[in-house]
Parts: structure tokens; C-alpha cells; sequence
């Protein structure tokens, strides 16, 4: 049994459990996340997205963002994920299109929680690396053969037309959704905005 379990159901500690215990409390005050103070007035919200075409096992998609809360001159990191595809793609274009929809879906909730909270909503803008996202959402002509994309594009170009957000192209070496869905990449650009 793990420690924490032995501990809620009120069993003695152990001294392998409190040694745990400790290390973990080091750890958290070592690593701690910080909230900076932020200007409501001038407050947005930055969502990087980020997807992968076959990286999971079994040849499966990969997608993450991470939201961030930005007055301008500070950030915060409020959320991310990286999760599996949720629908077969067969190309990079319908898998960054998922992973900007799925980061925009959680930017429009956060929006309104926020908006209810501080009686303003905050402008959403989202950044990706694919070039032929920001081109298919700015041509509110574009079609997808794909009816699920279609659908996706249709919500995004909804979302850009009543100025709720806008897509944005960001270089992929600059894009912190980048560590959740490639081997290899340096956390630094995420760590750096924790403290």
C-alpha cells in the first residue's frame, strides 16, 4: 500500500512513509508554481496548440495546448493536456486542426468562468505552427473533405467572425505546446514562466 493511502484510513506512519513525506515537501517548496499579479483590464488568454501525426502507439495522433492568462507584460500558466486524437486523421492538417479546436473549446470555457467572475471576457488568442490551420480559418471558403474537419473549421471561423479569438501562426522552435507532442524538445520555454 502507498503511504498517503495507509495515512487517510489512519494507520501509524511509518519511517520509509515520513521519509516520502518530506521528500515530496522539499520538492513542492523547491518547485513551486507562482501566480503572478496580472492587470484585469489588459488580461488575454494565450492558448499554444500543438499535434503529432503517428506518434502514440499504434500509430495513433497526439494533441496538446497550454493556456496561459497574459496581461501584456506577465503570464500565467493556468492549464494544459496532452491527450490521444479522439478521431482517425489521416493527415497533419486535421490533427492540428483537432488540437486547435480542442484548445479553443477549453479558452471559450475559461473565458466565460472568467468573464462571470470579473464582469469582462478576455479576448482569445490561439497560436499554431501549421500555416495551412491559419490559411483554411482566415478563408471562411475553404472546405475540407473530411465532414468531422468541416465541422471543426466551421466552429473556429464562428468563433474568429464574432471576435471571440484569433488563429495565429507561431514558429514551431517557439511554440510551448511543442514538449507535449515531440521526443526531444527542452521544457525550458513552460519552466521558465513557473518562477
Amino acid at each position: 500500500k502507498q503511504w498517503y493511502q495507509r495515512r487517510v484510513r489512519g494507520k501509524p506512519w511509518t519511517g520509509k512513509e515520513v521519509k516520502a513525506l518530506r521528500k515530496l515537501v522539499k520538492c513542492v517548496r523547491a518547485n513551486r508554481i507562482c501566480f503572478r499579479t496580472l492587470v484585469w483590464d489588459r488580461v488575454t488568454l494565450l492558448v499554444f496548440t500543438d499535434a503529432s501525426l503517428g506518434n502514440l502507439d499504434g500509430h495513433k495522433s497526439g494533441s496538446g495546448f497550454v493556456v496561459y492568462v497574459s496581461d501584456g507584460k506577465v503570464s500565467n500558466l493556468v492549464a494544459y493536456s496532452c491527450s490521444r486524437v479522439k478521431r482517425v486523421v489521416k493527415s497533419v492538417f486535421s490533427a492540428e486542426l483537432y488540437a486547435v479546436s480542442e484548445g479553443l473549446n477549453y479558452c471559450v470555457m475559461l473565458r466565460i468562468f472568467l468573464g462571470d467572475i470579473f464582469g469582462r471576457l478576455p479576448p482569445i488568442s490561439v497560436y499554431t505552427d501549421s500555416r495551412q490551420v491559419v490559411d483554411a480559418v482566415a478563408a471562411m471558403s475553404s472546405q475540407p473533405r473530411d465532414k468531422a474537419c468541416m465541422l471543426e473549421l466551421r466552429e473556429m471561423q464562428d468563433f474568429v467572425a464574432k471576435d471571440v479569438a484569433e488563429i495565429l501562426w507561431i514558429p514551431s522552435k517557439e511554440n510551448p505546446a511543442d514538449v507535449l507532442t515531440k521526443r526531444g524538445v527542452s521544457p525550458e520555454c513552460i519552466l521558465d514562466t513557473l518562477c
